[in-house]
C-alpha cells in the first residue's frame, strides 16, 4: 500500500515516463511523460482523442504501455493489471457510470469498494451503512444510501463511485470526464467534493475537454494533443486562451466562428407574406414520461434557412420542444403547421420521410450510437435514400464516399470508415452522430445539444458546419442548447425558454450580440435561482 507522505525533494507521488502505447492505426501515446505530486489536483487536458483515456487507463493498468515506465515514490513498478495498480491505492472514476441500478446505493458502495477482491467475505447491512456514514461525514457528502441507483442524477451517481473509491483507501483517484453528463449545478457539486478530496491529502488526476472546469479545480494542467504532451503549466499564470491555444495548435482566433465568413450571411427581413417552413401556434403538451416538461402555450416560427436556437437551462422544455417536432410529444391545445398547413407528425420515421424533418437527440449514448455498426453506417444510416440504388440496394461505394467525406468534414479521428463506432472516443462518437443529421439532408435538422461533451476544436467544426449547411444549402436548424455562447454564435434568432414556456424571442445580428446576451442573462436571471 501507499503511505500518504512523502520526503523526496520534488514530492512527486507517481511518474509516468515517457510512455508510447500504439493501437491499430494509430498511435495513441508518443513519448508522453506525467507526474502527479501528493495532496494536489493535476489536470489532463486536450481534445477528444488526444490521449487522455489511454494514459489513465495505463496508470491504472488496464493497458500496458509499449514504451516507458510507471514510477512511483521513486521505484519503478510494473502493474500486470488493475488489481496491482488498486493495491497501490490507484483507483480510476470513469465518466461512463457503471453502477449497478437496481440496487441500493449502499450495496453498490460495497460490492464497487468495501468487498472488492474478498469473494468470500461476509456483508453486514449495518456495518457497511455505518463506514459509508463516516465517509460521508468526512468529505461533506450527502446522500441516502437506502436509494436505488436508478432513482438518482447523475451527479450522485458519481458520488457513489467516489465513495466506493473512498472505501478501498484510494490514495490516487483518475477522474476519467467526470463531469461530462453533468448540469452546471451537478458539475459545481462534484468539484467541491473534489476540493474537499484535495484537502484531506488525496492525489488527484482530472482528465477533462473544458478549460474553464480545468482552471477553476486544477493545481497544474498538462495539455496533450494528437498523443503528445504539449506542456505542463501552473494554474496561477495561465488563461483560457493560452489553453485553447494549446489544444489547438493555433491561435484561437482562426477557429472562432464568425457570421460574416460566408456570402449573403445578413439576417432576412420577413415579410408578412412569406410562410414559415414551421410554425407553432399556441402549442399545450401533457408529459409522456413523469420527467417530461409540458409545453405551456408555444409560439414559434421557423423558416426556410434560418439557424435558430432554444436557449434554457434544464427544465425549460427544450428536448420535449424537439421531441414534439418528430412525433414524440402529446399535443393537447394548439397546432403545428407545415408551409401554412396543420399537420400531425406521427414518429420520427413519418417525420423524416414526410416532411424531411430530422432529429439528434441529446443523449447520444442511449438513443444516438448503434454500437455494433462501423463509423459509415452510423453515418449513412439516414440518408440510405440517397446511397441506395432502386431504393432498397445499398451502394457500398456511395456510402463510403459519404462517410469520407463527413469524417473529412468532422475531422473525426477513426482509423478506417469501417471500425465498429465504440472504438472511438467519446467525442468523435458525438462528432459521428452529428455528421448522420446533417448527412439525411433534411429540410429541418434538430439537434439537442450538439456539443455537450465535445472538446473546443470540435465545438467550433461543428458550429460551423452547422451554419454553412444552413446559409449555402438553405437547410433550417433548430440547435436546442444550454451553452448561450453556442446559441449567439450560429443563431439567426433565439427563443429564450424557461419551464415549458416561450419567454422572449431576439434576433440576433453581428452588431448586437452582446447587448442580446446582456438581456438573456437578466431575463435568465429574474426567472431561476442559477444566477
Amino acid at each position: 500500500m501507499m503511505p500518504t507522505n512523502a520526503n523526496n525533494e520534488d514530492n512527486v507521488l507517481l511518474l509516468a515516463e515517457n510512455i508510447t502505447k500504439r493501437f491499430p492505426g494509430t498511435v495513441a501515446l508518443d513519448n508522453v511523460t506525467f507526474d502527479l505530486k501528493y495532496g494536489e489536483v493535476h489536470g489532463l487536458l486536450g481534445q477528444n482523442g488526444a490521449g487522455k483515456s489511454t494514459l489513465l487507463k495505463i496508470l491504472y493498468g488496464y493497458y500496458k504501455p509499449d514504451n516507458g515506465k510507471i514510477i512511483i515514490q521513486g521505484r519503478e513498478t510494473r502493474f500486470r493489471n488493475t488489481a496491482d495498480a488498486r493495491k497501490y491505492g490507484i483507483i480510476l472514476v470513469n465518466q461512463e457510470i457503471t453502477l449497478m441500478p437496481h440496487l441500493a446505493v449502499y450495496e453498490n458502495i460495497a460490492l464497487l469498494g468495501f468487498l472488492w477482491g474478498k469473494a468470500f467475505s461476509s456483508f453486514n447491512k449495518n456495518n457497511v451503512k455505518y463506514q459509508i456514514k463516516d465517509l460521508m461525514d468526512k468529505y461533506g457528502i450527502e446522500l441516502n444510501p437506502e436509494l436505488k441507483v436508478r432513482e438518482l442524477n447523475a451527479a450522485n451517481k458519481m458520488l457513489v463511485q467516489i465513495l466506493a473509491a473512498l472505501s478501498m483507501n484510494a490514495k490516487v483517484i483518475l477522474f476519467d470526464e467526470p463531469t461530462s453528463p453533468m448540469s452546471l449545478r451537478e458539475t459545481e457539486q462534484i468539484l467541491d467534493v473534489i476540493r474537499s478530496l484535495k484537502k484531506s491529502g488525496i492525489s488527484i488526476t482530472f482528465v477533462t475537454h473544458k478549460i474553464q472546469e480545468a482552471i477553476e479545480i486544477c493545481d497544474r494542467i498538462t495539455v496533450l494533443r494528437n498523443g503528445k504532451a504539449i506542456g505542463t503549466v501552473n494554474n496561477s499564470n495561465i488563461t483560457e486562451k493560452d489553453l485553447a491555444e494549446m489544444m489547438l495548435g493555433t491561435k484561437l482566433k482562426e477557429f472562432y466562428l464568425i457570421k460574416e465568413d460566408w456570402a449573403g450571411n445578413a439576417i432576412k427581413e420577413r415579410k408578412k407574406s412569406e410562410i414559415p417552413l414551421i410554425e407553432l401556434q399556441d402549442v399545450y403538451t401533457v408529459p409522456i414520461k413523469l420527467t417530461d416538461v409540458p409545453l405551456k402555450g408555444v409560439n414559434m416560427k421557423i423558416y426556410d434557412g434560418e439557424v435558430i436556437a432554444v436557449f434554457g437551462l434544464i427544465g425549460a422544455g427544450k428536448s420535449e420542444l424537439g421531441r414534439l417536432l418528430v412525433g414524440l410529444g402529446k399535443i393537447i391545445k394548439g397546432r403545428i403547421l407545415y408551409y401554412g398547413k396543420s399537420i400531425k407528425i406521427k414518429s420520427p420515421t413519418h417525420a423524416l420521410e414526410k416532411y424531411k424533418i430530422a432529429y439528434l437527440p441529446e443523449d447520444r449514448k442511449t438513443d444516438g450510437i448503434i454500437p455494433h455498426y462501423s463509423v459509415a453506417s452510423n453515418i449513412s444510416v439516414s440518408a440510405l435514400f440517397l446511397i441506395s440504388k432502386a431504393k432498397f440496394l445499398l451502394d457500398l461505394r456511395r456510402e463510403h464516399d459519404l462517410a469520407t467525406t463527413m469524417i473529412r468534414s468532422f475531422n473525426i479521428r477513426t482509423a478506417s470508415p469501417y471500425v465498429k463506432i465504440t472504438s472511438l472516443s467519446g467525442g468523435n462518437q458525438q462528432k459521428t452522430l452529428v455528421a448522420r443529421g446533417l448527412a439525411s439532408r433534411a429540410k429541418l435538422l434538430i439537434i439537442d445539444e450538439p456539443t455537450v461533451g465535445v472538446d473546443i476544436g470540435a465545438k467550433i467544426e461543428i458550429r460551423k458546419t452547422i451554419y454553412k449547411l444552413s446559409k449555402e444549402d438553405n437547410i433550417s436548424v433548430l440547435v436546442l442548447t444550454s451553452d448561450l455562447d453556442e446559441a449567439l454564435g450560429i443563431a439567426d434568432r433565439l427563443y429564450f425558454m424557461h419551464e415549458g414556456t416561450v419567454l422572449k424571442e431576439y434576433i440576433i445580428k453581428s452588431d448586437n450580440v452582446e447587448d442580446v446576451r446582456k438581456k438573456v442573462i437578466e431575463d435568465l436571471a429574474q426567472v431561476s435561482s442559477y444566477i
